[in-house]
């Protein structure tokens, strides 16, 4: 039952943070709660399904918009709102990159941003492999703290 405990402390924090949302940026909390159903369709269909179907399905069905000028601000702002929502680490919202990167990859390709979600792996140790998930645009990896060093095992969509 202690483990519990975390979780269950945040998620009764939750309706306060967000009203604070609400109240800084509303048009914000539509748009974190419709995130919010596609981490949670991300992470029953990848039990039902191979990844590549799941992938296929969260990627959006229609026409991107143009590019916007300011593309950095836009990620930026998806970025941070996706973040939040799984730092919540209650139930499927985790802060996993194999959930982040498709879901932003959906809302970035929504405002005209396009780019390819990656999964990779490295050696870490001797017996140990590592894995990863991150989105690149351009060719170049965006959203990430440090430059990922994996090798690509699976990119979506493949190029």
């Amino acid at each position: 039952m202690p483990a519990l405990a975390p979780g269950l402390k945040a998620f009764a924090a939750l309706p306060l943070r967000a009203a604070r949302l609400f109240a800084r940026e509303p048009g914000s909390t539509l748009l974190l709660a419709r995130m919010g159903a596609w981490v949670v369709a991300l992470s029953l269909l990848v039990k039902l399904m191979p990844l590549p179907r799941a992938m296929a399905l969260v990627a959006p069905r229609r026409a991107p918009r143009d590019t916007p000028h300011d593309a950095a601000h836009v990620q930026a702002r998806l970025a941070r709102l996706l973040d939040s929502l799984l730092a919540l680490d209650f139930w499927v919202f985790t802060p996993t990159c194999w959930k982040r990167a498709p879901v932003l990859h959906r809302y970035l390709a929504l405002e005209g941003i396009p780019t390819r979600v990656l999964f990779g792996v490295r050696r870490e140790g001797t017996d140990a492999l590592a894995g990863h998930a991150w989105l690149e645009a351009h060719g170049r990896p965006i959203l990430e703290k440090t430059p990922p060093d994996y090798k690509v095992t699976y990119s979506f969509p493949h190029q």
